[in-house]
């Protein structure tokens, strides 16, 4: 029988949520960048033909980032080890508060290579999301949550 929403954000799964739907994300937006690296277009803008090579030469490398670290944070649901767990948060917070600023920084100064449409202000809000959701366990989170809260994935 399915769980009920309340389940997935009780004390014990909470991180466990965050973790599936982070890696759940990475997992899909690595592979179709890397298969179709054209599709960053709704977040960057290239002018030319050299420019969309070069943009093409880092979005697929890139995605193959993305897809990985989609891979280990599946995989780190299993661990039991909650200091692991509290270095994976910690890395993520990081992470995703510096990816926001630059991303923030980038779209103020308007320089036209980022798209001020609605998937470049996704963007900016997926990041803003991830930056809470991570700064939340990182700073408010007692150790009991991440100890020996490893669930079996599907």
């Amino acid at each position: 029988m399915g769980k009920d929403v309340a389940y997935y954000f009780s004390h014990k799964q909470r991180l466990d949520t965050l973790f599936a739907v982070h890696a759940s994300f990475s997992l899909l937006i690595g592979a179709v960048g890397y298969l179709f690296p054209s599709s960053a277009n709704v977040f960057f803008t290239t002018e030319s033909d050299r420019e969309y090579n070069l943009a093409k030469a880092i979005i697929r490398p890139y995605s193959t980032l993305i897809f990985a670290q989609g891979i280990m944070i599946w995989r780190a649901r299993k661990i039991h080890d909650g200091e692991i767990k509290r270095v994976f948060v910690l890395a993520y917070f990081i992470c995703f508060l510096f990816s926001t600023l630059s991303l923030i920084a980038e779209h103020l100064t308007n320089s036209g290579v980022v798209s001020g449409k609605i998937m470049g202000v996704m963007k900016i809000v997926s990041m803003m999301l991830l930056t809470a959701g991570y700064g939340w366990f990182t700073f408010f989170q007692p150790p009991a949550v991440f100890s020996g809260l490893a669930t079996h994935y599907h």
